[in-house]
């Protein structure tokens, strides 16, 4: 498996296993906390091999700078169907968020975890401004 796109934007879609993706950020800044962001999406590209066919668990996590769960984990199941010979399969997921809370400034991360390994994490800076 291997995780072509992970990204944190505004806005994204899977159309016809077409991912788009609209304002890619690592970062929000913020007058005062706890601070709340309105609205942002994580988007994910991952891409098997005919010898990964089967069932698979999915996981994604935000974790703030304390290594603590900002919201319950996101979980599911895929099943990758095998492909026509020397082709690989590709999935697309799109996880939106509204009103998200942060109680203090720092780094905070999305983390997806395939089949319970941790696979990869995605920062996002909350920074305090004036």
């Amino acid at each position: 498996m291997e995780i072509e796109i992970f990204t944190l934007c505004d806005f994204a879609q899977d159309n016809q296993s077409k991912l788009t993706i609209v304002g890619t950020f690592d970062s929000i800044n913020a007058k005062q906390f706890p601070a709340q962001h309105p609205a942002c999406t994580v988007a994910c590209r991952l891409r098997f091999s005919a010898k990964e066919a089967g069932e698979h668990t999915i996981k994604l996590r935000l974790i703030d700078t304390d290594g603590k769960e900002v919201i319950k984990p996101i979980e599911g199941n895929i099943n990758i169907q095998a492909p026509p010979t020397g082709q690989l399969i590709t999935i697309n997921f799109v996880v939106n968020f509204n009103q998200l809370q942060f109680t203090k400034p720092g780094r905070y991360s999305f983390e997806i975890y395939i089949d319970g390994d941790w696979k990869s994490g995605l920062p996002l800076f909350l920074n305090q401004v004036a």
